[in-house]
């Protein structure tokens, strides 16, 4: 990659830093709503434990202390910080990973000074040396479109906005690029130097405390890409399909069975938990339920304490709640007569962006009757109909430039065999992590948000089918490239 590229690659993506703070910090409510803004206040808040209590800032930036309320940090500090309350029975599988990044700026505090440009910056070189170890990964599977695939990696709207801010993103680019260069260097070229073991092993950790579900996703086709290749298999579709389904059913027999995390479960709370979500609500906790009131009504229940964290019920109101540690039904009640107390939560109201969508429930069949419908969400969503803001419409632009892109690809085919090997492992990566996405996700902005780091793996399908000679003898294609 030539230095001019190298620079452009740079200066558009400081552009998109400048769009994504100008979008997300513009007008208080949009600071408000900004995943940055909490990740900010959060280390901030993390920070000023250096000058009260230095031992205090090093337990929470390096995760010393328990998950408990009782626990000495939790008043002072976390109590104070959005999202960082105990961790609910989903997230004992899928970790916390918002903390991770509230540690990671916590740290960089120490050189901003609080200034929004040096996070920012950081994020953005951190992207790029991710995105350009992917580059360097698979540039040899697309001889002669280098600089096209440098385009899907770098450009592609959704990841160089969403990359460009100070969000997990950046950081999850980052190890995927990394994690990806060494894997390649170890199992498919046999490089077996200490610097790269080193690199695999810190990635692995790392993405533990970020985005554990994106390692699984890869890690998963990665084997089935080393066997292919190992055992020169000819029929790789029926492979990588007996394969993938083998080695994911033995998994979730393992965790359940063995480890006693069941992953089925954690996927059927974290889709009710969203819809839940995505539809608003005033939510409170006790030890026995968890209790949704409607959001449009704050005269529901009263503070009973100074704090203003603990509340009761008024009578006779509506609602909505679930049995903790019981089965995941709802129970309606129209005549509330319950006069315990509960710890607020959180209130929330309706996303504007939320998409209708039959609730999971514990068995084989509610997963398969899901399974199209969740696919399409992540795939085609949003799209121009179902825009109901500028956001979503430059979302449905971007899904309309990718149809656009899969059709160019087949109307200017190669002739030449492609490598079925590395198809058929972004086929397998896509794909499952789209059903994850679409069978968790109601909200079409988080949809968006989460299929950033698997963009490129779905655009590198119809690149290897590209013709780039075609191409060429298009003018200005010709002088791009």
């Amino acid at each position: 990659m030539s230095f001019k590229w190298i620079s452009l690659i740079l200066f558009i993506k400081i552009i998109g830093c400048f769009a994504y703070y100008r979008f997300y910090f513009s007008s208080n409510l949009n600071k408000l709503q900004s995943d940055s803004y909490d990740t900010l206040t959060g280390a901030n808040i993390m920070f000023q434990a250096l000058y009260e209590n230095p031992l205090d800032y090093l337990k929470m930036l390096f995760g010393i202390h328990s998950e408990l309320e009782t626990d000495a940090l939790y008043k002072p500090y976390f109590d104070k910080i959005n999202d960082w309350s105990q961790a609910k029975p989903a997230d004992s599988f899928f970790l916390n990973d918002n903390r991770t990044a509230v540690r990671v700026h916590a740290f960089l505090r120490l050189f901003s000074f609080g200034y929004y440009e040096v996070h920012a910056l950081f994020m953005v070189v951190v992207s790029f040396a991710g995105q350009f170890a992917f580059y360097k990964t698979f540039k040899s599977y697309f001889p002669q479109k280098e600089k096209l695939f440098m385009c899907i990696i770098f450009f592609a709207p959704s990841v160089l906005f969403w990359s460009s801010g100070v969000l997990k993103e950046p950081l999850a680019l980052c190890l995927m690029g990394f994690f990806l260069y060494s894997f390649f260097k170890l199992f498919i070229h046999h490089h077996f130097h200490f610097k790269t073991i080193a690199c695999l092993g810190v990635t692995t950790l790392a993405f533990f405390v970020l985005k554990p579900y994106i390692l699984i996703l890869l890690i998963t086709p990665l084997i089935v890409f080393v066997l292919v290749q190992k055992m020169q298999v000819k029929k790789i579709a029926l492979f990588y399909s007996v394969s993938l389904i083998t080695i994911f059913s033995l998994s979730l027999i393992t965790l359940k069975y063995i480890f006693h995390k069941d992953v089925v479960k954690t996927i059927v709370i974290r889709q009710n938990d969203f819809i839940n979500l995505s539809k608003g609500g005033i939510f409170l906790i006790n030890e026995r339920n968890y209790v949704r009131l409607n959001p449009q009504d704050t005269s529901q229940y009263t503070f009973v304490n100074p704090e203003k964290t603990i509340c009761k019920i008024k009578s006779h109101t509506k609602l909505m709640y679930w049995k903790l540690n019981h089965n995941n039904d709802t129970i309606f009640v129209n005549d509330n007569q319950d006069t315990s107390v509960y710890r607020f939560v959180s209130s929330n109201m309706p996303a504007g962006s939320a998409i209708s969508m039959q609730r999971l429930t514990y068995s084989v069949s509610s997963f398969v009757k899901l399974v199209p419908i969740a696919f399409y969400h992540v795939i085609a969503k949003p799209f121009f109909y179902d825009s109901h803001s500028s956001s979503e419409l430059v979302a449905s632009l971007e899904n309309l430039g990718y149809i656009l892109f899969f059709l160019l690809c087949i109307i200017f085919h190669s002739r030449k065999v492609i490598d079925k090997n590395m198809l058929y492992l972004c086929i397998s990566i896509t794909i499952t992590a789209f059903l994850l996405i679409g069978f968790t996700t109601t909200v079409m902005g988080a949809i968006v948000r989460y299929k950033v780091p698997f963009i490129p793996f779905l655009l590198m399908i119809p690149l290897l089918y590209l013709d780039a000679d075609v191409l060429k003898r298009i003018p200005l294609i010709k002088r791009i490239l």
